[in-house]
């Protein structure tokens, strides 16, 4: 930014080890806690997959034919796994509109409740598909709330050095609930009676109890306090997230959030799509609908009924626990790096990778099932389960740490509300057409899926080194100088900013400089 002082390098060149001093037990705490906030999501999404594919769920609610096996139709299939995407999309404009009028506490206690009672439907359902189908619309409800609230708490409460780390520990969670949901399904797939699907559906209670335990040692972010001139709540709740601070230093950061933003008042709609913030929210909304688009839902939701199509059988359960590991392994690896690799590398590398792998099971696809070897069917296995680490090295956790980002503090919920919506509608498109695309009374692609799939990947690739930025290491009020910069986003990484307590410090100095020279003014008069 022309006149602004050089960017302090220190937040953007930290390494792992730097960084990880930066916690404290609180921080730590909070890491946990907003991180497992995402765990019923990746819980449900990999239950479900897995779900599907159990006979005993398949008896109750499938159809069977003469030799007795049993599956889902594909409409079925295709309603239970879509549908929930409204309830997502209710929970997202629920969050924003609640997290904005009172607080962020209150959005993440909606979250738990909305969670038990949709859980609580689907496990007491005996034969009714609607009753379990509106239980999973329910439970989808806390997904949306929580990638809305979720970045927008993060990025309020924690310190710049380790935003996108947090950031990305909501993917690391989902993942860890896929983990935990495979192992869960692998375990009861042996099990002829409705307690084959009922206890990995029922064991989602176990998150949203934890949670409403947890929620009383919670602080409430700082900055919403602020803006509602609840100072002393603020300078409470900052005492808590910055114990490395003293008094001093904490009343001086409050004195520069309320400098920063004192000619600022609530956004309304009209300048979420204005002129000053139009591409503040494109950033956003390209960031959510390239993480679906990529198609990561077609192995996260139907991988293991495609493997029980090309003639995997149980393995199929076997190699769904496999590739869940080795993604929370590569999501693990990005919540280490990404403040110290930045965004736009992780996108770009990893959107490229997930279309080759794609483009690789699609020319697989072309191949009839009987002409399988042994090394055709491994690198089938393979090239979905590399699609889905890249996913985890990229798109997955830092379209969640570009959202947080993005958008301007008085317009985060709305922001983030538009984005949350784009990339529920994308989702919800993806997953209904998915079962239709691969099922063989229908288009019957099979791994020729990838083919359409790869090509988004790589168009995404192209869309990020012209639309998102490059934002590791600043405050929130440093991205506000970058968008007023007018540099060209790809070349963010260059502008020089100032914090908003090297803002602050410098108008006090200004003043006091004012004020020395007045009696020599008044003189010389």
């Amino acid at each position: 930014m022309p006149g602004g002082a050089p960017q302090d390098q220190s937040a953007a060149d930290m390494s792992l080890r730097q960084r990880l001093k930066q916690f404290n037990g609180f921080l730590a705490f909070l890491l946990v806690f907003s991180g497992f906030c995402a765990f019923n999501y990746g819980y449900d999404v990999g239950t479900f997959g897995g779900v599907q594919g159990l006979p005993s769920f398949t008896r109750k609610f499938g159809e069977c034919d003469e030799d007795g096996i049993c599956a889902l139709p594909g409409w079925l299939s295709s309603v239970m796994t879509a549908t929930p995407f409204l309830g997502k999309a209710l929970g997202c404009i629920a969050a924003g509109w609640i997290a904005e009028r009172f607080g962020r506490k209150a959005a993440f206690y909606l979250l738990c409740i909305v969670s038990i009672v949709g859980v609580t439907l689907q496990t007491t359902s005996v034969t009714s598909r609607a009753q379990f189908t509106l239980g999973r619309i329910i439970t989808y409800g806390q997904t949306g709330i929580a990638i809305v609230l979720v970045p927008i708490y993060q990025a309020e409460t924690t310190p710049r050095e380790l935003r996108g780390m947090f950031a990305s520990t909501i993917q690391l969670m989902i993942v860890l609930g896929q983990v935990v949901s495979s192992l869960v399904t692998y375990g009861t797939k042996s099990i002829s009676s409705t307690a084959g699907w009922r206890i990995p559906i029922g064991l989602q209670l176990v998150s949203p109890g934890i949670l409403l335990l947890l929620l009383t040692f919670v602080p409430e972010s700082p900055r919403w306090l602020l803006d509602r001139q609840r100072d002393d709540e603020a300078f409470n709740s900052l005492r808590k997230l910055r114990k490395h601070s003293s008094d001093e230093g904490i009343h001086l950061e409050i004195e520069s959030l309320k400098y920063a933003y004192a000619h600022e008042d609530e956004g309304t709609w009209a300048e979420v799509f204005d002129k000053t913030n139009r591409v503040r929210t494109i950033i956003a909304v390209v960031a959510m609908f390239g993480q679906q688009i990529t198609g990561q839902a077609f192995p996260s939701q139907y991988g293991v009924i495609f493997y029980q199509s090309q003639g995997f059988g149980q393995k199929a359960f076997l190699y769904n626990v496999i590739g869940n590991i080795i993604s929370l392994v590569a999501c693990f690896l990005t919540w280490g790096y990404v403040d110290q690799v930045g965004r736009r590398p992780l996108l770009m590398l990893g959107g490229f990778f997930m279309g080759v792998w794609l483009f690789v099971l699609g020319g697989l696809g072309t191949m009839k099932t009987e002409d399988f070897t042994p090394a055709t069917s491994n690198l089938l296995v393979a090239s979905l389960q590399l699609f889905s680490v890249f996913y985890n090295l990229s798109w997955a956790p830092i379209s969640y740490v570009v959202v947080s980002e993005a958008a301007t503090l008085r317009l985060k919920e709305k922001t983030n509300l538009v984005a949350s919506v784009f990339s529920v509608l994308t989702t919800f498109v993806v997953s209904f057409t998915t079962p239709y695309l691969i099922n063989a009374k229908y288009a019957n692609l099979g791994g020729k899926v990838g083919f359409i799939y790869g090509s988004f990947n790589f168009a995404m690739v192209v869309a990020t080194f012209f639309v998102i930025p490059e934002m590791k290491g600043r405050t929130l009020e440093e991205i506000d100088q970058l968008f007023a910069s007018g540099v060209l986003l790809r070349k963010f990484g260059g502008v020089k900013t100032r914090t908003a307590q090297e803002l602050y410090e410098s108008e006090i100095d200004k003043k006091a400089s004012n004020q020395e020279d007045a009696p020599d003014v008044a003189i010389s008069v």
